[in-house]
């Protein structure tokens, strides 16, 4: 089983949300709809490095896969949770639920 960070499972767990979109999600639409869960966790919101840079983490873990596609004029990545994630999410929120 992989082993990760809190905000690693943080940033993942906000990311498997987006699992029906067929892109998945880029840093700034992930921000946008999750500010305030991201301010509660002490994520930077006013730039993307802080959750970019966790995103990138996941994905060279193999918990989400990475694709460039236009956003807003320009070209970003969009990242998706991959089954481990999920499974890796879920067990985490079935813990803290018992």
């Amino acid at each position: 089983m992989t082993k990760i960070t809190e905000k690693q499972l943080f940033i993942g767990g906000l990311l498997v949300k987006y699992q029906n979109k067929e892109l998945g999600v880029n840093v700034y639409e992930l921000i946008k709809d999750n500010a305030k869960e991201l301010q509660k966790a002490n994520i930077d919101t006013t730039k993307i490095n802080s959750a970019n840079a966790t995103l990138a983490s996941l994905a060279t873990k193999g918990l989400a896969t990475k694709q460039k596609s236009a956003y807003n004029e320009k070209m970003v990545t969009y990242y998706k949770a991959t089954n481990e994630l999920i499974e890796l999410v879920n067990n985490n929120n079935e813990k803290e639920e018992n």
